[in-house]
This record gives C-alpha cells, structure tokens and sequence, in this order.
C-alpha cells in the first residue's frame, strides 16, 4: 500500500495539471511553454483542443491592481486554470470596465463557463494586435460549440483560416491546424 502513494499522489497532480478550463472540460488552458513541452514529447495535440497563453501568474490575488496586459492575461488564466471562482468572480464584478483589455478577459470566462454567445460578444468587442490571434481563435471555437450540426463544421473554416492568417507564429499556426484535426476527428 505505502508504494502505491507516490502514485497515487502522481496522478492526483497530473489531472491537476491538465484540468478542464473552467465549466469545459473539453479545453485545457496551458502556457505556451506547456505547450511547447507537449509538441517536444510528441503528444497527440489532436486528441484535446488547448487554449494557448503566454504564461501564469499564481500570484493572481492583486490581479485588480495590475495594469499590465500581459501581467493581466497571467494572472487571469491562472485563476480560470485553477478554477478560483471566489476570485473570478470578485474581478468580473470590480474590473474596470472602460479599459479594452477586460474584453479579452471577459470572453475568456464566458468561453470557460460555456456561454458562447456572450463570450462572442466581449471578443468582438476587443482590439489588440498582440492578442488578436488568441481573439479570433477562440470566436471560432465558440461559433463550433454553438453549431447544432457539428458535421457540418466546414462551414467555420473561414473563421479558423482568420486567426491562421492573422500570425505568422509556427505554433499559432500549428494550434490552428490542431484544433481543424479534432474537430475533423470528433464530430457527432
């Protein structure tokens, strides 16, 4: 029994690790770094659809403090990885409002809670050269979870093939062309 611990306790931190985003537990949300990691080790990145950031911040709790975006992005994603619901919802209530980058935010959320239509709405509203790729990706795979007809998802290519055209990012590229495979592979 005393050797099954450490294997125990093994697995009970790898399905922390990879746990579902928010409500979804059909997205992980990983750091491109995790990502990286996957692709060096040759994990099949078509069995799971990943919501790619830059990074984590565990350092979340001054998140209404910071003015950073990228500091931002950090310690927001962290919070949807980790499921910090407390915390989610106290920066969704105090967040200001009138700063663009809160949109991005907001439609993470809503996309983790599965409201697609709201998340789509926060998305569009949003505008950053730098985090445009992320925007588009994720409107299209809120417009596949709203597809009542998944088979007939070739009807979203164009909306993938904007966020393929809007980096010139190898592994953006890749995420894109990962996400096409398993819907491909995993329609109803």
């Amino acid at each position: 029994m005393i050797r099954k611990i450490p294997l125990i306790l093994l697995l009970f931190v790898s399905i922390q690790a990879y746990a579902g985003m928010g409500d979804d537990n059909d997205f992980l949300i990983i750091s491109q770094d995790e990502y990286s990691a996957l692709v060096s080790e040759g994990e099949d990145l078509t069995s799971r659809r990943y919501i790619i950031v830059p990074a984590f911040d565990d350092n979340y709790k001054d998140v209404l403090q910071s003015k950073d975006e990228t500091t931002m992005l950090a310690k927001f994603s962290y919070m949807l990885k980790e499921n910090k619901e407390e915390w989610i919802y106290e920066f969704l209530k105090n967040c200001n409002d009138t700063c663009n980058f809160t949109n991005l935010l907001k439609g993470l959320y809503y996309f983790s809670v599965s409201q697609y239509f709201q998340a789509i709405s926060y998305l569009e509203k949003f505008e950053n050269k730098e985090y445009r790729f992320l925007k588009l990706l994720l409107i299209a795979d809120c417009k596949y979870e709203i597809l009542q007809d998944k088979r007939r998802y070739k009807t979203l290519m164009p909306d993938y093939q904007q966020a393929l055209s809007s980096t010139d990012n190898e592994q953006y590229k890749s995420i894109v062309h990962n996400r096409i495979e398993y819907i491909k592979n995993h329609k109803l």
